[in-house]
């Protein structure tokens, strides 16, 4: 093949995945889920490899479902299994040519006493990075 058609065609394939990937995500906020945060954050230095990001991400839920469970509602006794948020994770790999990854959460509202600006913002910026060690402590976090 010559040299100028094999990229031209990996960027149509690439763009054609792009455009599935948006269908999907489409499909999935307007059947599957009540979108209420949408939330951008970094890891630290050096998250290059996107098997280790899948696994920080699976750690980042576990802690996130456990703030959200002691949160909870306690004056319902008896009431069944405690109902989390559906959430929806993309990562990506930073624009500026490092690399590195970043990730986007969007997640349906939380329990009362986490579902406030503040909260998510505390939530997100102090109390899972001091739980997460992949979080970065110092880049920015958008809620």
């Amino acid at each position: 093949m010559p040299y100028g058609l094999e990229s031209i065609d990996q960027r149509q394939q690439a763009r054609a995945l792009k455009g599935r990937i948006k269908r999907l995500i489409q499909q999935e906020l307007e059947d599957g889920m009540d979108p209420w945060w949408f939330i951008s954050f970094h890891y630290n230095d050096g998250k290059t490899n996107e098997d280790q990001v899948i696994r920080d991400m699976g750690d980042l839920k576990n802690k996130l479902k456990r703030e959200m469970y002691r949160r909870r509602d306690k004056r319902f006794k008896g009431a069944g299994s405690f109902p989390y948020p559906k959430m929806l994770v993309m990562n990506e790999v930073s624009h500026l040519s490092t690399g590195q990854f970043h990730s986007h959460l969007i997640t349906e509202a939380f329990p009362e006493k986490l579902n406030s600006q503040r909260m998510m913002e505390l939530l997100f910026k102090r109390i899972l990075p001091s739980k997460v060690k992949a979080l970065s402590r110092w880049k920015s976090v958008d809620v």
